[in-house]
């Protein structure tokens, strides 16, 4: 029998509404081929809350909410005077406030639980932490994607069953990855199967998602999809509360409601996922760490502490005969949020006197948000140059050294600098705005690329 509604209609609660009866489409019409490769999901739940205990063993029996900022660009709040472009959300809880999810607006989160502990999220830390739990999960496989500093990781175990016997042996050594943390493992045939199967999946344990995944999904939460809160809202609005309703529901009408996500959407419902796992990249950093005695703001403690980091990671192997183009510094703070400051060097620093006026040059403007604790100093963007070639012709001296000037204000910008060049299109033409051109320059040595600015010089002006 056909279905009556072609379109998504709200509803008044959480029921199901006339759309979705009738019988689900047959697994062999949305479920691709069986593959044999696996994918592990590796999911540390409330990861940054976990972190926060380890630090803070008191708060293990509290309520709390771990809170960071989110950056709100709607042209409501551009529009709006006095609205603040950045509103505060929720990261992590405790396990007891149930109905707390991430990205709930952190409002929200408090008016349903007074009195809950809030605590500002330190992420440098939650980075840190979880880059030392991916270095231990590189010594069983290379094949890891890092979805975010979050506690979230996918790991491709196809043909490691083989080399550690079993599932079982293989479940040890990545539970052995995540010491002091409570790990959820996952296994499926993608990515989405591997996460679901995570979450239903017990303390430092796994869980394997075998045949048609239909009736493992059915009825399991919408708020586990990966997608923004307020969509999750809106989906609920439909009456959509579980994957069951959404692979119900054709998916035209998911889509015109939804947009492309709600295609999406759709197919994770029934299992399709066709993300590829995107191992990440191995960066090569040098990282150096130290204990202040008592906390500390004063500069005249900083700066020989951080000369010697530079010492000590100057010294090691990993940068002999190398130059570093960036330096990272974070500190724990006495009762307040880390700190942390990123110098980009004008020229890449090759030992420890480079790399020391370039940070106290900007220590000398920093401000502490209070007294620090410790130390961290990371050297990153290592490259082997050991010397330049200068040209003997100026002109192309200067063109160089303008590349290069750009180049660093693009590392320290972290976007392209806007900086262009003036360019003739059409000298001849009878309007001005056709005769020059702004043109972005770009700090390689690519061609230039034409600004989306361009074309409205006069050349008289």
């Amino acid at each position: 029998m056909q279905r009556a509604v072609s379109k998504l209609k709200p509803t008044a609660g959480p029921q199901r509404s006339a759309m979705y009866r009738g019988t689900r489409p047959a697994a062999q019409s949305i479920m691709p081929a069986t593959t044999k490769k696996l994918i592990a999901c590796l999911r540390i739940p409330n990861f940054p809350w976990q972190v926060e205990v380890v630090r803070h063993p008191e708060i293990q029996d509290r309520s709390a909410i771990v809170s960071g900022r989110t950056i709100d660009l709607s042209e409501e709040s551009i529009s709006s005077p006095g609205n603040a472009l950045s509103s505060r959300v929720v990261l992590a809880s405790s396990p007891d406030l149930v109905d707390v999810v991430p990205g709930m607006p952190l409002s929200e989160a408090t008016a349903r639980y007074r009195g809950v502990l809030v605590i500002e999220a330190d992420t440098p830390l939650y980075a840190f932490t979880f880059d030392e739990i991916l270095k231990n999960l590189e010594c069983i496989t290379p094949h890891i994607e890092a979805a975010a500093p979050s506690g979230l990781a996918y790991v491709d175990i196809w043909g490691l069953e083989g080399l550690y016997d079993d599932d079982a042996h293989l479940v040890q050594l990545l539970v052995s990855a995540a010491q002091n943390f409570d790990l959820r493992i996952g296994i499926g045939n993608n990515k989405w199967l591997a996460y679901t199967a995570s979450l239903l999946s017990r303390a430092n344990d796994s869980r394997k998602v075998t045949g048609e995944p239909g009736r493992f999904l059915e009825q399991l939460p919408v708020d586990s999809l990966p997608i923004p809160y307020e969509l999750i809202k809106k989906m609920h609005t439909f009456g959509l509360t579980t994957m069951g309703h959404i692979s119900d529901a054709p998916r035209g009408p998911m889509e015109a409601q939804f947009g492309p996500i709600g295609g999406t959407v759709w197919e994770l419902a029934n299992g399709i996922d066709s993300r590829p796992l995107i191992p990440k990249r191995n960066v090569l950093k040098v990282s150096e760490h130290l204990d202040f005695p008592d906390p500390t703001t004063s500069l005249s403690a900083i700066v020989p502490a951080i000369e010697s980091l530079l010492i000590r990671a100057y010294g090691r192997a990993q940068l002999l005969h190398r130059f570093a183009r960036q330096a990272n510094i974070q500190s724990q703070v006495f009762q307040h949020a880390s700190w942390s400051m990123r110098v980009a060097f004008k020229d890449p620093a090759g030992n420890k006197n480079q790399a020391l006026f370039a940070i106290k040059s900007k220590l000398n403007m920093a401000t502490f948000p209070g007294p620090l604790e410790d130390i961290r100093l990371t050297l990153s963007g290592i490259t082997g140059e050991v010397g330049r070639q200068e040209s003997m012709w100026k002109d192309v001296k200067l063109n160089d050294d303008l590349h290069e000037t750009i180049s660093q204000l693009g590392t320290r910008l972290k976007i392209a600098p806007p900086v262009y060049r003036v360019r003739e299109l059409e000298p001849w033409s009878r309007i001005p705005e056709r005769r020059y051109a702004l043109v972005q320059l770009s700090g390689s040595s690519e061609p230039e690329r034409e600004s989306l600015e361009a074309g409205n010089l006069n050349p008289h002006s």
